[in-house]
């Protein structure tokens, strides 16, 4: 298993009127921490594995909001990868407040697909060697 913990800012274009987040937000929220839970765990970045002709688009996101993230707060996303990726790389996100308050958990499965046939394939050897040491 691999966690990772990434800190995000809340910035009032990300907020509505009454100074909470906007729903849309988490989305983004994911995949900031997504990113840098990839690049920690792999050494890769996004970039890099497209340059060896492989993309990870989203298949599958899933939210639950249990408390508003509000304007200004310094929220912590956690990003848990509980199982080695194969095809299908499943990530799941716990955002906490500023009080250390869970305000919430999301999923995300995503998929390694080939840049040219956009086929479902196998992540890149690179990639693996260096995920492997965390499972």
């Amino acid at each position: 298993m691999f966690t990772y913990e990434t800190k995000v800012k809340v910035r009032y274009a990300e907020t509505d009127q009454m100074g909470v987040v906007y729903h849309g937000n988490y989305a983004q929220y994911y995949e900031i921490a997504r990113t840098e839970c990839f690049e920690a765990c792999s050494g890769m970045t996004y970039a890099s594995m497209e340059a060896e002709g492989v993309m990870l688009p989203i298949l599958e996101l899933q939210s639950k909001y249990l408390k508003p993230a509000l304007y200004n707060q310094v929220l912590t996303i956690k990003s848990i990868v509980k199982e080695l990726p194969s095809v299908r790389l499943h990530v799941e996100y716990e955002i906490y407040n500023e009080a250390k308050e869970l305000i919430n958990i999301g999923k995300t499965t995503l998929v390694f697909v080939d840049k040219v046939t956009r086929r479902p394939c196998q992540p890149p050897e690179n990639f693996m060697k260096n995920v492997r040491q965390y499972f």
